[in-house]
């Protein structure tokens, strides 16, 4: 008896291949996406928790005692402190009970946002410790309204109300420790998932391919030239190259196949420029954690500077100093947003200029001069501050004798520009022109840019277009000039 021989289609043969290479890539690109999607995810939690509980790690100590200060000299009771005034040093008085109830409503959801399990015990001792703080609030408010002696009442706010303050603060700043140090447990997994995602990867390229060439063989002898073209362009896009098409065969077979090559190609690239983009996001993430950090050696100076003047008993100028440090610290955080007012901008450079100017009085001065129409607009933190700092310690720093460093802001058209001018040093052409190509770069030469200039561009640049951003010209011995060009909006721009 004669053996039936199963007839297998051309588009059943095609597509057992297209299922070879299509089933395993959809795989990995699920595999890759889901990697990113917790990555990420992690990453936010963590920053979501630290940024929460730095809002109090800040102020809460410094609050609480300034408040129960002004309660125990008499300069206030406890329904006026709630009333959020902000008294002459800056600090902002509140009611120290409904205080301590928000920072427990605050525990309870830090302890849910907790990455790390020590942190939910961290939690629980802490608000143990705002409890113990709320009975001695209670004991002391009694003593006030009793009329007890001042040192017996100064004596308890300093043995048990600022002590219970500082343990508090402690435990918040250890949260946030522990919290950031998972950083590098994240990292950590990332590594391991990425290995075991390269190897998984390989594999799964490896039975693909020789899945692919089997199956291809046996459909060789009616489809040789039209399969053989589609292996041309699968190692095309297997080397990363997704605009690839192919014409489609006057086969109708071959031309669905064909068309769903084109369209998996174009699939694919999409899927990759989406994990560029996350990739992107992640950097600017990065970016804004840089942005939050504070130079540690400006801050030194500038409080060895406000002890040298308390220990001088130059009260006036300590206010001036202290106020300005504030100020200064302010902006900076602007509690996490990206974009301020032009006319924050312009305090927080002024703030700069003055604790700088304490120290540099012999060698600068400055005048800042921008239109009074520009407040409103919005700018991104940190435009001007970076220029300016290169100004005194690139510019005048290094000129004998004083200068001077203007700062200017003007509307033009639709634009806004701002200059920031020094008569220092200057540079010499050959400096200029490095500088110039190092801060056009997306990873410019930090031993030529050091932060500031090429960091204030690359920001512009993502935030308006490539049509704007920093310029510089500069003579030397003459001075140096940067122009910062941006578009004048009201509104924070899409990123």
């Amino acid at each position: 008896m004669k053996k039936i021989r199963r007839n297998v289609s051309l588009n059943q043969r095609l597509a057992g291949i297209s299922l070879a290479v299509f089933i395993p890539m959809i795989l990995v690109m699920t595999y890759l996406l889901a990697s990113l999607k917790n990555a990420t995810s992690a990453y936010a939690q963590i920053t979501k928790s630290v940024s929460y509980a730095n809002m109090y790690a800040r102020d809460f100590k410094e609050r609480m005692d300034y408040s129960m200060y002004l309660a125990v000299i008499g300069k206030r009771d406890m329904e006026e402190l709630g009333d959020g005034e902000t008294t002459v040093n800056g600090i902002l008085t509140v009611n120290p009970y409904k205080y301590i109830d928000e920072l427990e409503e605050t525990c309870d959801k830090l302890s849910y946002m907790a990455t790390v399990d020590s942190n939910r015990n961290q939690i629980k001792r802490l608000k143990n410790s705002l409890k113990s703080l709320k009975g001695c609030v209670k004991e002391l408010e009694t003593a006030i309204d009793s009329g007890g002696a001042y040192e017996d009442k100064m004596n308890y706010l300093n043995e048990n109300i600022y002590t219970l303050t500082l343990l508090i603060q402690k435990g918040i700043q250890d949260y946030i420790y522990v919290e950031t140090t998972n950083y590098t447990n994240v990292k950590a997994e990332l590594d391991a998932r990425n290995t075991r995602t390269f190897v998984i990867c390989i594999w799964i390229s490896v039975v693909a391919i020789v899945l692919a060439l089997f199956l291809t063989m046996k459909a060789a002898k009616s489809v040789t030239k039209p399969i053989q073209k589609l292996c041309r362009m699968t190692q095309q896009v297997a080397e990363g190259d997704f605009t690839v098409q192919t014409k489609e065969s006057n086969t109708d077979e071959i031309a669905v196949l064909t068309r769903s090559f084109n369209d998996m190609t174009q699939e694919i690239g999409g899927l990759v420029e989406d994990i560029k983009q996350q990739q992107k996001n992640l950097r600017i993430a990065e970016t804004k954690l840089l942005q939050a950090q504070i130079n540690p050696h400006f801050l030194y100076n500038t409080l060895d500077a406000i002890v040298w003047l308390a220990e001088e008993n130059r009260k006036d100028e300590v206010v001036s100093m202290v106020t300005a440090l504030s100020d200064f610290f302010r902006t900076t955080l602007s509690k996490g947003r990206d974009f301020i007012t032009v006319r924050e901008e312009r305090s927080h450079i002024e703030s700069y200029l003055k604790i700088q100017q304490f120290r540099y009085q012999d060698i600068m001065s400055y005048e800042i001069d921008m239109e009074e129409n520009m407040g409103e607009f919005m700018i991104p933190k940190l435009t001007l501050q970076p220029l300016v700092e290169n100004a005194l310690y690139h510019g005048l720093k290094n000129k004998r004798g004083g200068g001077m460093i203007k700062i200017t802001g003007r509307l033009d058209g639709e634009n806004m520009i701002f200059t920031v001018t020094d008569d220092g040093k200057g540079m010499t052409k050959e400096v200029l022109e490095k500088l110039q190509e190092s801060i056009g770069k997306e990873k410019g030469d930090k031993s030529i840019d050091g932060f500031g200039i090429g960091n204030v561009n690359r920001r512009i640049r993502y935030y308006y277009g490539e049509r704007y951003g920093v310029t510089l010209e500069s003579v030397e011995n003459d001075g140096t000039k940067a122009t910062v060009t941006m578009a004048a909006q009201k509104n924070q721009p899409f990123s």
